[in-house]
């Protein structure tokens, strides 16, 4: 189809439905956007292949994405974020955001004065073993940084398994020697906020201490502490510093086309639009309407 048929848009893309919680915390603050939201699912999940795999994937939707008018590409997805974005950035006109740089650089903000803290980040596999996350943080004189691998949320969240003696035994897993002294717990996974009590209730457990949520509306206490309330741990997710990224987007370019009343929400998978869905309805409460099956993939 040709490149004009579609708005001007800002699209969204992720290995499968996780995504759409940066998409979905997106609309919410621009709800006249025009948007298109791609999930790879036929080929994911991208946390265990290779770099040079998950980089070649990424490729892929980001031509795919611009070819359909995309003004800005967003990449919702922690693991294409710390391999691929920087080598996106090189190869495409359109401008690509990921979610490591903003994230790691609003962890900093909220420290502030109290730097030498502890930053926990609970991500998978791939982005733990990428370092991108800590080498960034240092960047912002973090250095004090723990970091977790956690490959059973993942299949738990997309199971609809949010709460119950699984999820919390996995937590426990995780998080039994998170160090005493953490001050903010990064969910550097899309699927991960689907189980912040949990994760907080584990902290808990842990530390003693009570667990703040951060979010654009504001912090919530999701955990009270049974031995300290006076120092809480803060949970953030990518989706805050997502939508403020794509606030100041917005705010320095021409955005006329984009932003207008009968704007266009476009939502594209690469396998079973019934089943990608059914997953779907786990990670927004967004309408989608029509699930498009779409053919991203060259031929190698």
């Amino acid at each position: 189809m040709n490149r004009k048929t579609f708005l001007p848009n800002i699209a969204f893309f992720d290995s499968g439905q996780g995504g759409l919680t940066v998409w979905e915390n997106v609309l919410k603050r621009f709800p006249q956007l025009s948007t298109q939201y791609m999930g790879d699912n036929a080929r994911c999940p991208y946390g265990n292949k290779s770099g040079e795999t998950i980089s070649r994937y990424a490729a892929e939707a980001a031509f795919f994405l611009a070819s359909r008018n995309a003004s800005l590409i967003v990449v919702a997805c922690g693991t294409v974020s710390s391999v691929a974005v920087n080598h996106l950035q090189k190869i495409y006109k359109v401008p690509i955001i990921g979610i490591v740089e903003g994230f790691c650089s609003h962890v900093a903000h909220t420290l502030e004065n109290q730097k030498e803290r502890t930053v926990a980040v609970l991500a998978t596999r791939f982005t733990i073993k990428s370092q991108r996350i800590l080498e960034e943080l240092n960047k912002h004189h973090i250095n004090s940084v723990w970091q977790k691998a956690c490959p059973l949320f993942v299949p738990l969240v997309e199971e609809g398994i949010a709460s119950g003696p699984l999820v919390d035994s996995a937590c426990d897993m995780y998080l039994w020697d998170i160090p005493s002294d953490v001050k903010i717990v990064m969910l550097a996974c899309t699927h991960y906020p689907r189980i912040v009590l949990p994760i907080a209730e584990s902290l808990e457990r842990r530390t003693g201490r009570s667990v703040i949520l951060k979010t654009l509306e504001g912090d919530w206490l999701l955990k009270l502490g049974s031995k300290s309330r006076e120092d809480p741990i803060f949970l953030m997710e990518s989706s805050v510093s997502i939508v403020r990224d794509v606030e100041d987007y917005l705010h320095k370019h021409d955005t006329e086309n984009i932003l207008r009343s009968g704007s266009q929400q476009h939502i594209l998978c690469t396998d079973s639009p019934s089943q990608f869905g059914e997953v779907a309805r786990i990670f927004t409460k967004e309408t989608l309407n029509n699930v498009e099956l779409v053919k991203i993939f060259f031929e190698h």
